[in-house]
């Protein structure tokens, strides 16, 4: 998955810029340099997508993808904590981009002020390690899903409404895990925050969740300890977690195709 030469070891400078999650078994020098040599695709840039970029961003991913064709308005301020005032009218990507930047310099950030469709996601994700979905459209959810499981692409997912989040992780290659085709056929999906609203830091739960798989990933590749396949509902009132497994499904147009 990674390319990393046997002779590649990290600089004094990243030792000390990633000194504490140096430390951990999970991540190790080994595990730095693959996320220096991943390729990170982020779909939305609102409360998930902009702060899970920058803690995948603080982490050292070396290559990152912005994706989003909106502009920051001041309801998107609740939550959207990567912004302020400051970014009113401006496009989501191009302000998150430089706001990364400044976190840090070294990476390779780039950032397509588009939305995500069936045409353009094959292009977008072509080179990807993963692909981090933030967007709150279960039909856009619909096509990522599609395009990353044709390309085997490895898919994040996270959601949050009201009081509650939801994540899965696909490795879109198993046989034995479902896909969001899947998930969609078997449960009632909430639509977006708009009609159903949110509490800002329900969204953040949900982006360092999602953030931390991918992190995790990125690092170790499938030798990581994460779930795979299983659909988590948190609480945040209640402070419960709830998961169960997502098997694929036998009516599934996308991961149950003969092709």
């Amino acid at each position: 998955m990674h390319s990393n030469s046997n002779n590649a070891c990290i600089s004094a400078q990243d030792i000390q810029r990633y000194s504490r999650q140096l430390l951990l078994s999970s991540v190790n020098d080994e595990g730095q340099l693959n996320l220096a040599n991943s390729h990170a695709v982020i779909i939305g840039l609102g409360g998930l997508g902009s702060l899970a970029a920058r803690y995948l961003a603080g982490a050292g991913v070396g290559n990152i993808t912005l994706v989003d064709g909106d502009i920051v308005e001041i309801s998107n301020l609740q939550r959207q904590t990567t912004y302020n005032e400051m970014h009113l009218g401006e496009l989501k990507a191009k302000s998150l981009y430089s706001e990364l930047r400044k976190v840090n310099s070294h990476l390779n950030i780039r950032f397509k002020s588009l939305f995500a469709d069936s045409n353009n996601l094959p292009t977008l994700i072509s080179s990807a390690t993963c692909v981090l979905d933030c967007t709150d459209n279960t039909q856009v959810r619909k096509q990522v899903n599609l395009a990353t499981y044709q390309a085997r692409i490895p898919l994040f997912i996270a959601a949050a409404s009201g009081l509650t989040w939801q994540a899965l992780n696909l490795p879109q290659n198993s046989a034995s895990c479902g896909c969001y085709e899947c998930l969609v056929n078997s449960i009632d999906i909430r639509e977006d925050c708009m009609s159903q609203g949110v509490l800002g830091p329900v969204v953040g739960m949900a982006a360092c969740h999602q953030a931390t798989q991918a992190l995790l990933f990125m690092a170790k590749g499938f030798d990581a300890d994460i779930k795979w396949g299983q659909y988590l509902n948190g609480n945040a009132g209640l402070g419960s977690l709830q998961s169960f497994a997502l098997p694929p499904s036998l009516s599934c147009e996308v991961c149950n195709d003969s092709d």
